[in-house]
């Protein structure tokens, strides 16, 4: 099965996918201009509380949201009030701010500094998104389209629009909706309340020559895979309930199914059996944030640099909104964009919802 790790430098973000047989099996993405805490960041930070019976303490590390330090991840209890150095080893989320961690490992210079710093202070960033997964994420090809990347990273220059390569604007824009379909005709659907993630199993007009178990049997299966693949690609994680289609048999076959496809990622996962009433749950470890909503000036970028490589030389003219306009006329925008490439480009601000890109 050819694997390939396509990653994509645009002006606005960094994107990245691992493909397997033309069909998405891993994406990432992170904002060029995002300013909060990101994996890996070392920083000198400041307990702000903590909480005994949750065996936890509140590190402020300068970020809108105190980051959430279990006390099993120092090596003594802290105290409210005290400096202490923590590594970030998940986001901030909605309300949540960035989990936290007091086991690692500063070097030399960054403890001098730490004894230095007032905290918050930030003492060493940690790798980026593409240092992380080319780490994480094996395949048999790694093609990035910046220069300056591939060059770092010692990968495979390619001079095109990666993501139009096995249609995979489209199988990411279906990363962002609830309803997904399954090769038998069938789907799931996933809603995200403030307690879970639920995933209900739908046959739709399938039915299998075999009768009802049958078509449990083939509709659940095919449901297992793609759930498991959905739950990686959007990282989901806490409490996940699967509601499946009834079934009496192969409930062991379809949970081994979900077992499987949960594997390809290394959050942990406790999966519980397929009770008599078609439900499992999981309870799957918290590693990255969850996928965000996608902004609509992030699209426009992408919209200027396909239209930039289609009319090399020619003036890309934008219109939007007025808000998106001042977003995309900040000076570290037009930067990125002429890093790359892309130079002539007019923004003109309307009174609009969508947006259009011509040149």
């Amino acid at each position: 099965m050819p694997s390939e790790i396509l990653i994509q430098a645009g002006a606005g973000e960094t994107r990245a996918a691992l493909v397997e047989d033309g069909v998405l099996q891993g994406y990432a993405v992170e904002s060029a201009f995002a300013d909060g805490p990101r994996i890996g960041d070392i920083y000198m930070g400041r307990v702000t509380r903590v909480m005994a019976a949750m065996q936890a303490a509140f590190v402020d590390i300068g970020a809108a949201r105190d980051g959430f330090l279990a006390l099993r991840d120092v090596s003594a209890p802290p105290h409210e009030g005290q400096a202490i150095a923590v590594q970030v080893t998940r986001e901030a989320a909605g309300e949540k701010g960035a989990k936290l961690t007091g086991k690692f490992a500063l070097t030399g210079e960054d403890s001098a500094r730490a004894r230095m710093v007032k905290p918050p202070a930030l003492l060493q960033m940690g790798p980026g998104m593409v240092d992380r997964l080319l780490r994480d994420w094996r395949a048999d090809t790694v093609l990035v389209d910046d220069a300056r990347l591939a060059t770092r990273h010692g990968v495979t220059l390619a001079r095109e629009d990666l993501f139009l390569r096995h249609d995979l604007e489209e199988q990411v824009a279906a990363l962002y909706r609830s309803r997904v379909a399954l090769p038998c005709g069938g789907w799931i659907t996933l809603e995200k309340t403030e307690g879970l993630t639920a995933i209900d199993v739908n046959s739709g007009s399938f039915a299998a020559s075999g009768g009802r178990e049958e078509t449990a049997r083939l509709v659940n299966l095919e449901a297992a895979r793609e759930a498991g693949r959905q739950i990686v690609l959007r990282g989901i994680g806490g409490l996940i309930v699967l509601d499946f289609i009834q079934m009496d048999r192969a409930r062991e076959a379809v949970t081994e199914t979900l077992e499987r496809a949960l594997a390809r990622h290394p959050a942990a996962a406790d999966i519980a059996p397929m009770n008599g009433h078609g439900v499992v749950s999981i309870a799957r470890q918290r590693r990255d944030a969850p996928l965000a909503a996608p902004r609509t000036e992030q699209a426009i970028l992408r919209a200027v640099e396909r239209a930039a490589r289609a009319a090399p030389g020619r003036e890309i003219i934008v219109r939007a909104g007025r808000a998106r306009i001042e977003w995309l006329s900040r000076p570290d925008v037009r930067a990125g964009l002429d890093r790359r490439g892309v130079g002539r480009v007019r923004f003109l601000a309307e009174e609009r919802e969508d947006f259009d890109v011509e040149s």
